[in-house]
């Protein structure tokens, strides 16, 4: 009576689809982005490819994003492979992706072990940055050393700083002046001090700045600070002795020159 009982549940056992164990999932894709970068600026166009080992036919892949848990699936592309295109990224998009492929066989799904992550890092556009003088006023001496500070709002790598004067670039080495950049953090830049040792009339103007960030291989501008102006005035003291000194050698010379004429 029990053997009765027990027939139809073997019978059942029989049919049903063996569970696949890790061990005979099929090798794992590899995962790759293009362009291949660390770091991605928002509004990009990036691409994930998804390649399986060739292992035998893959009815589909599978792109997961483990930090929102969103998942993508894409039919075997005719070359080969899948792809997860970003046409424009958002900050939902950042995160650590795998890939996975799958293989119909039996009534089951059987799916491959994951990739190796990939990351996609997503940055905001280069901010505007913020430019400060020594003095502040902006007013200063002829031959007094002046201070022009361009600060970037945020600490990250690769930088290119660059002043203005009246919206032409201001080439240090044509007034003695200097550009130093300074960074809070290794590898990274985010103060940059154009250095006048010698304030003069030429350094008269309204001044900006801008810098360019290095992402994911090129160089991207941000927007000018606020102008600021800068005023050269003169050194009266300076002038004083100028005119006292130069008026002196025309007189003298000019007495020379009638005694000259008289005596000969």
């Amino acid at each position: 009576m029990a053997l009765s009982l027990l027939l139809p549940v073997l019978a059942c056992l029989q049919i049903l689809p063996r569970p696949v164990s890790l061990a005979e999932r099929p090798p794992p894709p590899s995962l790759s982005l293009d362009p291949p970068c660390l770091e991605y600026l928002l509004g990009e166009q990036v691409m994930l490819s998804c390649i399986d080992p060739k292992v035998g036919e893959v009815t589909g892949y599978r792109f997961y994003n483990e930090r929102n848990g969103k998942t993508s699936t894409y039919a075997p592309d005719p070359s080969g492979g899948a792809k997860l295109v970003f046409l424009a990224l958002h900050m939902a998009d950042a995160g650590p992706y795998t890939c996975k492929y799958w293989r119909a066989q039996s009534g089951q799904e059987i799916l491959s072990v994951g990739s190796q992550p990939v990351s996609v890092s997503v940055l905001d556009p280069p901010s505007q940055p913020s430019l400060s003088m020594d003095p502040p006023t902006g007013v200063i001496k002829e031959g007094l050393p002046l201070l022009i500070t361009c600060t970037a709002p945020r600490d990250t790598g690769e930088r290119r700083f660059h002043f203005y004067r009246d919206g032409a670039e201001f080439i240090p080495g044509n007034t003695r002046s200097q550009i130093s950049t300074t960074g809070q953090g290794t590898g990274s830049t985010n103060v940059s001090v154009l250095r006048i040792p010698w304030a003069s009339p030429n350094s008269t103007g309204k001044f900006t700045c801008g810098y360019e960030e290095k992402v994911c291989q090129k160089w991207v501008p941000s927007p000018r600070s606020q102008a600021v102006n800068i005023t050269v005035t003169a050194d009266k003291v300076f002038l004083l002795r100028f005119l006292v000194v130069g008026g002196s050698f025309f007189i003298i010379n000019g007495l020379i020159f009638l005694i000259s004429h008289c005596c000969l």
